[in-house]
């Protein structure tokens, strides 16, 4: 029974942290969180990064020494000649040698390109992790995007809510005065036929405002879209239509210098000037410290051993210690092509640099321009909305009066339906388009 009791707890409590969930609703920055933390392409870019930590880590500890153990065990069967000592592996006659020796390397001068290698790697970390904001920075934008545009629709629908309310009105009317006869029974007709056309047009703005819900829970990569909603109210959001926005030119130089693909640009470049380094190394020569010290034990099968096995390890020690030098004399013109390469590279990173800024003022003059126009759009489309408010309620005057027909009150009424559909599609794309330009000057 105890048990039972606590299933049913647990089922209860489960069930109401379902519902709890599906009850909650997005705000704009949780959906733009929640599509970060979720997106695949933000994903690959913070994995870019720790790819290149670990490059950086591995040529920063190119300057430890390399060390090695090296041990063998061989067999010899009829060979002439005598065994050797010191660490030699030639077995006389029949017999076994076991050899062990510790090798050991370090560069001490390498024309500094591990140096420059650490450097190259730097930058191009610098550059991945510039790439991860910038791929947040595109996700935060789309996800607004989208984020407006349910708003949209869902403004749509309600205006054609509120449409459909007032043509049933219009039929509940129109039924009482052909009842009453003072109007003929087309009027009736006509406000029906006009409330069948509106409830067809809830249906489709419901319908787009469903779908921008499903566009925006697939940015998020929301596993469950079933019961997903959002906060509906744009001045909740922080979105304001009445903020003047700042001139292009103040945005772009308050932002060049931290966008993030300007910043991965200018980490190209110091990277592409290091890998020069590098490859100009390969002209200088290479000097290396080598040591190594090893032994080694010999058993001839018929003759007996040379001595036990701790004898021979001690009396065939033997240390080695020596510097290593190289030096590049021609190696096919490979050195001089590979730093002709790496200047081209440097070319061409600063070739992507003035394409980023000049693509990232193009960008900010679009959004500076879409935004103050779609803000003088709204404003127009007001005073056009409060127009034909106007005109309607003239014209309801002029029906109620007889002076009118039911025909001219529609046409009167779809006017300004079209300026409330009109003034919505304005309102939400100067936010829209106020919320893209906001993303160039915040941080």
């Amino acid at each position: 029974m105890k048990y039972k009791m606590i299933t049913s707890v647990a089922i209860l409590l489960a069930v109401l942290s379902a519902a709890r969930a599906q009850e909650h609703a997005y705000t704009l920055d949780e959906c733009i969180d929640y599509a970060i933390s979720h997106n695949i392409n933000v994903q690959e870019r913070a994995l870019a990064i720790s790819q290149q930590e670990i490059a950086l880590n591995t040529s920063k500890n190119a300057w430890l020494p390399d060390l090695n153990l090296d041990m063998s065990q061989m067999f010899g069967f009829n060979n002439p000649g005598a065994a050797s000592g010191n660490g030699s592996v030639s077995i006389a006659e029949d017999g076994s040698a076991t050899t062990g020796t510790v090798r050991a390397s370090m560069p001490l001068f390498d024309g500094f390109k591990i140096k420059n290698q650490i450097q190259a790697d730097r930058f191009s970390l610098m550059s991945a992790t510039a790439n991860l904001e910038a791929a947040k920075k595109d996700i935060s934008i789309q996800v607004a995007a989208y984020y407006l545009q349910c708003l949209y629709h869902k403004g749509m629908a309600d205006v054609s809510r509120k449409q459909v309310e007032t043509s049933r009105e219009m039929v509940r009317r129109a039924a009482i005065l052909v009842e009453e006869g003072k109007r003929p029974r087309s009027e009736q007709a006509d406000a029906e036929a006009q409330l069948a056309l509106d409830e067809h047009a809830l249906t489709n703005d419901e319908g787009q405002y469903t779908l921008s819900l499903l566009t925006l829970a697939h940015a998020l990569n929301m596993p469950d879209i079933e019961g997903f909603r959002i906060v509906e109210d744009e001045q909740a959001l922080g979105l304001s239509s009445d903020a003047t926005p700042q001139m292009p030119q103040t945005i772009y130089e308050s932002t060049v210098d931290s966008w993030p693909s300007i910043m991965s640009a200018q980490a190209g470049i110091r990277q592409s000037e290091s890998l020069l380094k590098v490859r100009k190394a390969d002209y200088y020569p290479q000097l290396n410290l080598t040591g190594s010290i090893g032994t080694a034990y010999y058993n001839l099968f018929h003759q007996g051993g040379l001595g036990s096995f701790g004898h021979q390890l001690h009396s065939n020690l033997g240390e080695v210690i020596g510097l290593s030098l190289s030096y590049p004399i021609f190696n096919r013109f490979q050195t001089r092509n590979s730093v002709k390469h790496a200047s081209n590279e440097i070319l061409h990173q600063r070739l992507a640099l003035e394409d980023a800024k000049l693509k990232l003022r193009e960008d900010i003059q679009n959004a500076y321009y879409n935004a103050t126009v779609a803000q003088k759009k709204r404003q127009s489309s007001v005073k056009a909305c409060e127009a034909s408010r106007i005109s309607v309620e003239y014209e309801e005057i002029r029906y109620e009066e007889g002076r009118s027909s039911i025909f001219d009150l529609l046409q009167a009424r779809q006017k300004y339906h079209k300026a409330q559909q009109d003034a919505v599609q304005a309102k939400y794309e100067s936010l829209i388009r106020q919320k893209i330009l906001e993303f160039y000057y915040t941080r």
